[in-house]
């Protein structure tokens, strides 16, 4: 049964790809890039090139995300899978005496960590924005703050990374307990489809395409033979 959209699947995999671009660049250094163009020219990133354009990517894709969990498919909205103090709780006591309880898209534990790491890349982004260094790299908005201001952000960039870099550790722990357990969190992040849901949680699913136009059938529409969960855009469904 498909679980997982197109979009929230690239978009998953392509910020796993840019945060350890971020981390590479950031941490080791390195990544200087000399690119051949039309007419014998010659660009050239430096390692902080390619850092600032991977944290413009994050960027584009957290303004994606949270456009997609108001208008996305059943699983990717907010509004399905974040879950009150109760739910949370629940889930929680039911890892501690060893169950793995079954969830369409996100549990409630996985829901904070979502929720947790979009806030902490928000403000990677944000302060990254303002930092600066003595010598190699100066935000794009650095120069409309105080020197002071821009350190004490470029202060606050390096320690939220490493806040980052915790969540990211907890993350990937949470997904091989979850495998451990008999439960394969990455096969479905890849493919869109889960095999071990019960028939009536595919009631719950409708999958959202942004390529379907109004009144036309999108590529997993029932209307079109395919998947009778899935269902396209109405007009104008991606404008508030």
């Amino acid at each position: 049964m498909r679980v997982w959209d197109l979009p929230t699947r690239l978009f998953h995999w392509t910020l796993v790809a840019l945060v350890a671009l971020l981390w590479v660049s950031g941490e080791f250094g390195g990544l200087d890039l000399t690119l051949s163009l039309p007419g014998k020219r010659v660009l050239y990133l430096s390692n902080m090139d390619v850092h600032a354009l991977a944290g413009q990517g994050v960027f584009v894709l957290l303004v994606f995300r949270l456009l997609w969990g108001l208008w996305g498919s059943t699983t990717a909205r907010f509004a399905h899978f974040v879950s009150g103090p109760r739910a949370v709780w629940a889930e929680l006591r039911a890892l501690l005496a060893g169950r793995v309880p079954d969830a369409v898209g996100h549990n409630p534990l996985g829901a904070l960590s979502i929720l947790a790491m979009l806030a902490l890349l928000a403000v990677q982004v944000g302060t990254g924005l303002f930092a600066r260094d003595d010598f190699f790299f100066e935000g794009p908005l650095a120069h409309r703050v105080t020197e002071e201001t821009s350190e004490r952000l470029t202060g606050l960039h390096h320690e939220n990374f490493e806040i980052l870099q915790a969540l990211i550790l907890l993350h990937v722990g949470a997904v091989l307990y979850y495998w451990a357990r008999g439960r394969n969190l990455v096969v479905p992040m890849i493919t869109g489809r889960k095999v071990d849901l019960p028939p009536q949680a595919a009631a719950q699913i409708r999958l959202a395409s942004p390529l379907a136009r109004p009144g036309h059938p999108g590529p997993g529409d029932g209307r079109a033979g395919g998947d009778p969960h899935s269902v396209s855009f109405p007009a104008g469904a991606l404008c508030p």
